[in-house]
C-alpha cells in the first residue's frame, strides 16, 4: 500500500460516495475504484460495501480509516518537521467560517496569515455551523469557527467569545428612540425581518421564545444579513442580529443594536478542531492568528 492509496480510501469512506470523492480529489471515478481494490487485496479484506445510496465501510474498513488519520497525520507533521529545519512552515490548511464573521474577521485572518507564513496556503470556506462542524467532522476542514455549536466527542472545542444577540433598529425610529432594552412581550408586537429556520440565530430565538410561551411577530425570512440590514435601515422591520453586523457598510451610522433582556440570547463563538489526531504546526498557527485577530476586534469582550 502507498499514502496515495490510503488518502483515496480515507476520502471515500468520509464522503461514502466515490462520486464526490472521485470530484474532489479531481481524478476519475474508475482509477479511483482500482486504486481502493488495490488496496483491499493487498490487506485481503474488504473495506467498503456499496449500497443504494452509496458506500459504507465493513468493520476493516472502519479500524483502516482510523489508523489513515493518524497515519496521513504523521506524514504532514513530518513535512512541517523537515521544512522548519529551513525555518518556514509550508503546507495547505482550510478554515471554516459563518459569513457574518467572514466578512468581518476573513481578510484581516488571511492578510496576517500570508505575513507570517509566506510559504504555506490558507483556504477559507464559508459555511453555517452546522455545516462547517460537518465538514470538520469529516476532515475536510482543519479549523472552523462555529456559534453555538452542538459538541462532538471527535472534536476540540475553545470558546473564543461570549456575544449576545440584540435587536436590531434604525436610530431615528420613534419607537425605540428612548429604549435601553427589549423583552419578550415587545418581540411579539415588533415586526421582524430576520432568517430562515436553518440558521443558527433564528434556531436560537425560536427556541428561547418557545420556552417562554411567546411568539413572535415575523414578517418576512431573509438569509442575507447585509439584505436583512438594508431592509431595516428602509423601514421594513428590525431585525435580531449579533452587533457586530453593523461594521458592515457603516451601518452604525444609520441602525442601532439595543439588547434584549428577556430571552437572553448567547451566540457565543467557538474555535474547533478534530480531536482524532494531534494539531498540526500549521494549525497552531493559524489557530494563533485568529485569536488574535479576535483580540483586535472585540478587546472587550468576555473570553475563556
Amino acid at each position: 500500500m502507498d499514502l496515495k492509496q490510503l488518502a483515496y480510501f480515507a476520502k471515500v469512506a468520509e464522503l461514502n460516495s466515490y462520486t464526490r470523492a472521485a470530484d474532489e480529489l479531481d481524478i476519475a471515478q474508475p482509477l479511483l475504484s482500482r486504486h481502493i481494490r488495490q488496496l483491499e487485496t493487498e490487506l485481503g479484506k474488504s473495506l467498503l460495501v456499496r449500497n443504494g445510496r452509496g458506500v459504507t465501510t465493513t468493520e476493516a474498513g472502519q479500524i483502516l480509516l482510523r489508523h489513515c488519520h493518524q497515519i496521513l497525520n504523521q506524514v504532514q507533521l513530518l513535512k512541517e518537521d523537515l521544512s522548519f529545519t529551513t525555518g518556514k512552515i509550508t503546507g495547505s490548511i482550510s478554515l471554516g467560517i459563518p459569513p457574518t464573521l467572514s466578512k468581518l474577521l476573513a481578510r484581516d485572518i488571511i492578510k496576517l496569515f500570508y505575513q507570517r507564513l509566506p510559504e504555506a496556503n490558507l483556504i477559507v470556506t464559508e459555511g453555517l455551523t452546522r455545516d462547517l462542524q460537518e465538514r470538520l467532522s469529516m476532515d475536510r476542514l482543519h479549523v472552523a469557527l462555529l456559534h453555538n455549536p452542538i459538541f462532538l466527542k471527535n472534536l476540540e472545542y475553545e470558546l473564543l467569545i461570549n456575544v449576545q444577540l440584540m435587536l436590531i433598529v434604525r436610530r431615528d425610529n420613534p419607537e425605540f428612540i428612548h429604549k435601553t432594552s427589549i423583552t419578550a412581550a415587545d418581540l411579539e408586537t415588533i415586526p421582524l425581518v430576520i432568517p430562515s429556520k436553518n440558521n443558527t440565530y433564528r434556531q436560537l430565538f425560536d427556541t428561547e421564545m418557545a420556552k417562554l410561551h411567546r411568539k413572535s411577530n415575523i414578517i418576512m425570512e431573509v438569509d442575507s444579513k447585509e439584505l436583512i440590514l438594508d431592509l431595516v435601515e428602509d423601514g421594513i422591520g428590525n431585525s435580531i442580529l449579533l452587533p457586530m453586523t453593523l461594521a458592515f457598510r457603516d451601518y452604525h451610522n444609520n441602525l442601532r443594536a439595543i439588547p434584549i433582556t428577556e430571552p437572553e440570547l448567547p451566540c457565543d463563538l467557538y474555535m474547533a478542531i478534530s480531536s482524532k489526531t494531534n494539531a498540526s504546526r500549521l494549525q497552531l498557527e493559524l489557530m494563533k492568528i485568529i485569536r488574535e485577530v479576535l483580540e483586535q476586534h472585540f478587546p472587550e469582550k468576555n473570553k475563556k
